[in-house]
């Protein structure tokens, strides 16, 4: 009686199960299947010849370096599961995977494809330089607004006002601010503030060459290579404009559900206002923070359609992020092979970065 009863509930909830998995089924696997046979074929316009894993050597590099960076992969998800006595070896796994990945990277780079590798590092630049100004900054705007006594619903939506406007216009609206033409918005504020007009969304050097060159300092001509260059900063800046209303709208609903108590508890204990934010805010609301942080990250290497507009020619490569590469290879040289190739070799970096 009772093994009929758990068939009889297991039916009902894959029955009610079914509709979601269908959708999942044809809008998720689906797609990610049929892009891994594309990108097993020479696809223009219509199927060509089968040609197995090239495409993923042509963008990779060499099979050596490949294997050694997936060996890296699994020794972190191995280090990560170590508990009990076996921890002190934990960093140690992290340390030895750090180095094989480093390597096998390097050498990925320069034996696989050059432009590839560039939108990989741009992505970066363009992550590292988001996420913290974003968590930060909205951090500290979720708190403002969480001490605040007045006015709070209408800070709330001047934050997030940014986040629900069209994208396109927001971002055509930059692209007119930083232009660099002589009476610009961005123009006008740096001359006010005593400094030469910039070339801003059109300029392809670095940050830091242009400030060597401001201040008659020397500089090597890597210092292009290994940093932002202005426009992804002007790109960066965009996106922590429009994606802080929303941390600071997803902080305020996790600060507004830790429990008075504790806050009352610390001040009994004699807490200040700093002691009682590290002490007891950090600590509860970490998981929100998490969450915001490991959407954000996700976000930043999917971006598309604000790069896309904003990204100029006068730039270069120095804006193209992983997947403006992939556009231009679908629609300006007509490779649906290797694009299906690299989307999924962005897919699966993602995926890795998401479960580490």
């Amino acid at each position: 009686m009772a093994m009929e009863l758990m068939r009889k509930e297991a039916g009902i909830a894959w029955a009610l199960l079914a509709p979601a998995l269908v959708v999942l089924g044809v809008f998720g696997v689906f797609p990610i299947g049929y892009a891994a046979f594309v990108s097993m074929h020479r696809w223009r316009i219509k199927k060509g010849d089968f040609i197995g894993f090239d495409y993923y050597l042509r963008a990779l590099g060499e099979v050596d370096f490949i294997a050694l960076l997936i060996l890296s992969v699994i020794l972190f998800l191995a280090s990560s599961l170590i508990r009990g006595r076996l921890r002190p070896y934990r960093v140690c796994g992290f340390v030895v995977a750090a180095a094989i990945g480093m390597g096998a990277f390097l050498g990925m780079a320069t034996t696989g494809d050059e432009k590839l590798f560039n939108s990989f590092l741009v992505t970066a630049f363009y992550a590292f330089g988001t996420i913290p100004i974003e968590v930060g900054v909205s951090m500290l705007l979720a708190y403002l607004l969480f001490k605040a006594t007045f006015a709070k619903g209408v800070f709330r939506v001047f934050y997030f006002l940014p986040y629900v406007t069209p994208m396109i216009a927001t971002a055509v609206v930059f692209r007119t601010l930083f232009s660099p033409n002589p009476s610009s918005i961005a123009n006008r504020v740096w001359a006010f503030l005593g400094f030469e007009n910039q070339r801003w969304l059109f300029e392809s050097r670095s940050v830091i060459a242009l400030v060597c060159e401001a201040l008659q300092i020397e500089h090597p001509s890597w210092v292009n290579d290994l940093f932002p260059s202005l426009a992804l900063v002007v790109i960066v800046l965009y996106n922590v404009w429009v994606y802080i209303g929303y941390d600071t709208v997803i902080l305020l609903a996790g600060l507004s559900a830790i429990p008075r108590h504790y806050f009352e508890a610390a001040a009994i204990d004699g807490a200040n206002a700093i002691q009682s934010f590290r002490h007891v805010t950090i600590p509860l609301i970490s998981p929100t923070l998490f969450f915001i942080t490991l959407v954000g990250f996700i976000g930043t290497f999917k971006a598309f359609n604000h790069v896309y507009i904003l990204r100029t020619a006068g730039a270069r490569d120095t804006v193209d992020v992983v997947s403006i590469l992939i556009f231009d290879r679908l629609y300006n040289y007509q490779d649906a092979g290797y694009a299906s190739c690299l989307s999924l070799i962005l897919f699966s970096v993602i995926l890795i970065l998401t479960i580490a």
